[in-house]
């Protein structure tokens, strides 16, 4: 599968039925594990960074497609600039 055909694909499921599902009943576990955190007063610190820990990586779920997305897109920029394909006004000023 070419860099291409993977940044189509990613596109693809983040525009699917099944990706806003998972989206939201991750932001709701979010949510969730925020309100216990605030709601319970006497949680042992542990507890705390567990919660804490598993919001950082809802949350790094939810991020995945897009920065995915973005280094296909660079991959796609780079393997074209390699062949020649990119002209490089479009891009910037030259250097003299």
């Amino acid at each position: 599968m070419t860099s291409k055909q993977k940044r189509e694909a990613i596109e693809n499921l983040v525009k699917s039925d099944g990706w806003a599902v998972l989206r939201e009943e991750m932001e709701k576990a979010i949510l969730l594990a925020a309100y216990q955190i605030s709601d319970n007063g006497a949680m042992p610190i542990d507890e705390v960074h567990f919660r804490r820990g598993s919001m950082w990586a809802a949350r790094k779920f939810i991020e995945l497609p897009d920065n995915v997305s973005r280094i296909l897109a660079n991959d796609i920029l780079m393997d074209a600039a390699a062949q020649g394909e990119v002209k490089p006004e479009r891009y910037g000023p030259q250097q003299p």
